[in-house]
């Protein structure tokens, strides 16, 4: 069975290269920052509230309330807060998000069971191999929907599986499992209602600790899951353990949807070449997917927002990359960026679409009574091939976190993220992450 060839490979694993652990440290740094974003929002209070009625108290923080719960219920909070805002990385050969649900649940079972930083971002990199290889061995242009929490609970099983020593077979279990009870989400594709759910992320990765506690009670799934025709057996046995995918993950500088970020930073090249004033239209050429997005003109919600290319294009061209670093409330009554948003087309282009879901390229044309304005961009900021570095990633969290946080706060913790790096001590940032 495939998904035991996988879990085998899983339980061999004694350490990971020290490029994959640095690799490690920048997505936990990464949904550092997208949860101090999201955690004061209604989606994630309403869902740490519930996840601590459900699955109770226990040793792991809820990240920065002060407050602790069982595994399950630190692992929904935070992936909750993580993904609620769309700032969370992803990864293009899943066409996914694997942070948002990978990081939380390693970290609250790192810090439950006293695992030391090197053993969290070696089970953080094995999560990332496992999710990515089950989300990207699917046909991604056949797929009914790209939803992350398909596929994340078995990153998450693998991941827990391997922090607890369990064995090959219980591993296999545990994702086994995860996938049958994986979020179904027959809506993702048609919803034009703003929402929490959004792509489930929380609900998988709740279930891959779910799956593992099942496996460990002697509970059996399906292990012939990934053995069917839809899944592409080569991709599941990806690098061998020589190429990690965690190495290639995207990083996202705005809190909206991927598949708008090329038509951003195509909009933001142009800025200041044209008065918004004189724009009669703008034409957002893009990839066929973009299409089964919301892309409402007057978003009622953050979440619908953040699923709107007129919304997010002109709210880029009225107020510029900030106002996305994260998207909030008040931008939804801005009537200058609503003016806007009801000049934007968008256009599949047959080129441009080719290129997806291997790229999420787009093209920006702005016409005003002067003339045409055009720029491409193939690969949006933060792309593996367009890469942030540390010190932007640290820059995006302090951007995030001071006015939330404050700045003594801040500091604190990208001096525990530096440690992290540089010396793998994870005992600081969970500090922080406590308070």
């Amino acid at each position: 069975m495939r998904i035991q060839e996988l879990a085998r490979w899983v339980a061999s694993i004694s350490s990971i290269p020290q490029q994959v652990q640095q690799a490690a440290v920048r997505v936990v740094s990464d949904a550092v920052a997208a949860a101090i974003a999201g955690h004061q929002l209604a989606g994630a209070v309403s869902g740490r509230r519930a996840a601590a009625e459900i699955w109770g108290q226990g040793t792991s923080s809820i990240w920065f309330t002060s407050q602790t719960g069982s595994l399950s219920t630190a692992a929904f909070a935070n992936s909750m807060a993580t993904s609620i805002l769309d700032l969370d990385d992803g990864h293009r050969a899943a066409a996914g998000h694997p942070g948002a649900a990978i990081v939380p649940s390693v970290l609250a079972a790192a810090e439950s069971l006293g695992i030391s930083g090197g053993k969290a971002l070696t089970a953080i990199a094995i999560g990332y191999e496992v999710g990515i290889r089950v989300g990207a061995a699917r046909d991604l242009r056949a797929v009914d929907t790209l939803v992350t929490g398909r596929w994340c609970g078995q990153g998450v099983a693998a991941a827990i599986g391997w922090l607890k020593a369990d064995n090959a077979e219980q591993i296999a279990e545990a994702m086994a499992i995860a996938g049958a009870i994986a979020p179904y989400m027959f809506v993702a594709e048609y919803t034009q209602v703003g929402n929490h759910t959004k792509e489930a992320i929380p609900f998988g990765a709740a279930n891959g600790i779910l799956a593992g506690s099942l496996a460990a009670n002697g509970f059996k799934g399906p292990l012939d899951i990934l053995n069917h025709g839809s899944f592409d057996s080569s991709v599941l046995s990806h690098g061998n353990g020589q190429a990690w995918y965690i190495e290639t993950t995207y990083f996202k500088p705005y809190s909206c949807c991927r598949w708008i970020h090329a038509p951003i930073d195509a909009i933001l090249a142009l800025r200041g070449q044209f008065d918004p004033n004189d724009v009669l239209e703008i034409e957002v050429e893009t990839f066929g997917r973009t299409m089964s997005l919301n892309n409402q003109v007057h978003p009622s919600s953050v979440q619908a927002a953040q699923y709107s290319t007129p919304f997010c294009v002109a709210a880029a061209a009225i107020n510029g990359a900030e106002s996305l670093q994260p998207l909030s409330e008040d931008l939804l009554a801005d009537q200058r960026v609503l003016a806007l948003a009801a000049k934007v087309r968008l256009k599949v282009d047959p080129g441009l679409d080719a290129m997806f879901p291997a790229g999420v390229p787009g093209r920006i044309k702005i016409r005003t009574e002067k003339g045409i304005l055009e720029k491409e961009v193939l690969a949006p900021k933060g792309e593996a091939t367009n890469p942030m570095s540390w010190d932007e990633l640290m820059t995006k969290l302090c951007a995030i976190s001071a006015p939330r946080l404050g700045s003594a706060e801040t500091a604190r913790i990208t001096e525990a993220l530096t440690s992290l790096r540089d010396r793998l001590e994870i005992g600081p940032l969970l500090e922080c992450l406590s308070r």
